[in-house]
């Protein structure tokens, strides 16, 4: 860490609560997210120590003049830093976890530093459990659009509810709320050098908080408003990363996931109003066509991970001559990631990195199929078909446990060796 900023860390001494803002070129955005993230620790945490940490990624833009710039009222310290290590957000998260951990933070709030939705109470509602109910880690739960979050709708939340029996509408959301505790575990682990230090961060944070044993909770933020994303031609190093993380964790925390059976839902704090948010388009022509791109490309690494079966039906999806017939349903969307999983972490014939890319044209496949099937729906109701694909997840479960205790088993026996006792 920067020697000035050790510096200015002990002369600051102590805080309660720290809200860190991690950014790369949001000029036109971060100044609005740092005045309105001092305001709800002043207005919501009175008398407590506050500060706030803008963790930078080297922005080229006047990202950081502008934090500079903004004024915070003088009881909130401001602390400017850029960060080390591998460009992304998760690095900048490390740099805010060392700051807290010098300044002996009890409450630490994040958030993403190209919202514009977020309000002075957003900061209440991530802080709040922590400060008085003694939650170890704080999710938003926001109303997104339908089109909005399809990473989150078609892998971090399903995922997280299957394998860990924690039904989390937003664990990759970008804004949480945890202690200082688990921002110590978190900073002393050894991920830095991985997709965890990218978009990697998000799942990585709720896993850890689930797998650590922190107390987990939600809170309800309303409408999220912020620089949407075309899933089709922005989201695939994000889906990448995302799905390296997930399949990564899978291999570490086996023990705890092979045993889990069913889900229980998390607490919601705060009042979930369900409102239509502004609308957002989404190219399915686009979705589709890098789909069949990607089933030239990769069709001969799909039919090696795959189950037969289910390598026929994306076969047939591929053929569809119309957006009408076009077909990819979350049964088989389920298994497939399922048989990614297994693959990632037993019998990959090609690297890892591949493997997830080749991925991201199925992704863009159920993607487009949900678009397809929701076109005439609210966000409210589309919200039915992530919650049966969620279930889905659920219920094909025992699929991913016995596919990966028989290539568990053919691994060991490929290298010699016993299974641990109990396998």
């Amino acid at each position: 860490m920067d020697p000035d900023v050790v510096e200015l860390c002990r002369r600051i001494g102590r805080v309660d609560i720290l809200v860190g803002i991690p950014s790369f070129r949001n000029a036109d955005t971060i100044s609005h997210v740092v005045r309105t993230a001092a305001e709800g620790m002043v207005q919501y945490f009175p008398g407590l120590r506050a500060a706030i940490v803008n963790s930078d990624g080297g922005s080229t833009d006047d990202t950081v003049e502008v934090v500079r710039r903004t004024p915070v009222p003088p009881q909130v310290h401001k602390i400017v830093t850029p960060y080390k290590g591998l460009p992304g957000k998760g690095s900048a998260f490390k740099a805010i976890f060392e700051i807290v951990t010098l300044l002996q933070a009890r409450i630490c709030v994040v958030v993403d530093s190209d919202l514009r939705s977020i309000t002075p109470e957003w900061i209440r509602l991530l802080g709040e459990p922590v400060w008085k109910n003694s939650y170890g880690f704080v999710a938003p739960y926001y109303i997104r659009h339908k089109y909005d979050g399809t990473i989150t709708n078609n892998l971090a939340y399903p995922l997280t509810q299957a394998l860990y029996g924690r039904r989390i509408r937003q664990p990759i959301g970008g804004d949480f709320g945890f202690t200082g505790s688990l921002a110590l575990i978190c900073s002393h682990m050894d991920v830095w050098d991985t997709d965890i230090a990218k978009f990697g961060i998000d799942i990585w944070m709720t896993t850890t908080a689930i797998t650590e044993g922190f107390r987990v909770c939600q809170s309800a933020m309303g409408v999220k408003i912020h620089n949407v994303k075309d899933p089709g031609s922005d989201l695939g190093s994000m889906f990448l990363q995302v799905a390296s993380t997930i399949f990564h964790l899978m291999g570490e925390h086996e023990v705890k996931w092979m045993g889990v059976r069913g889900s229980t839902a998390t607490r919601i704090f705060g009042d979930v109003r369900h409102e239509e948010p502004a609308g957002m388009e989404i190219n399915v022509e686009n979705l589709i066509d890098h789909f069949e791109a990607g089933y030239r490309r990769y069709q001969e690494l799909w039919e090696m991970v795959m189950e037969p079966a289910n390598f026929l039906e994306v076969s047939f999806a591929s053929r569809a001559l119309r957006e009408s017939d076009f077909s990819f349903p979350e049964t088989l969307w389920v298994k497939v990631v399922y048989d990614f999983a297994v693959a990632y972490n037993f019998e990959c014939r090609v690297s890892r990195r591949e493997l997830v890319e080749s991925m991201i044209p199925l992704y863009c496949a159920r993607t487009a199929d949900f678009a397809i099937r929701t076109r005439s729906m609210t966000s409210m109701e589309a919200e039915t078909l992530v919650q049966r694909q969620a279930e889905e997840f659920e219920w094909l479960k025992p699929y991913l446990v016995e596919k990966w205790l028989r290539a568990r088993a053919q691994a060991a026996e490929g290298s010699g060796q016993a299974l641990p006792a109990g396998g």
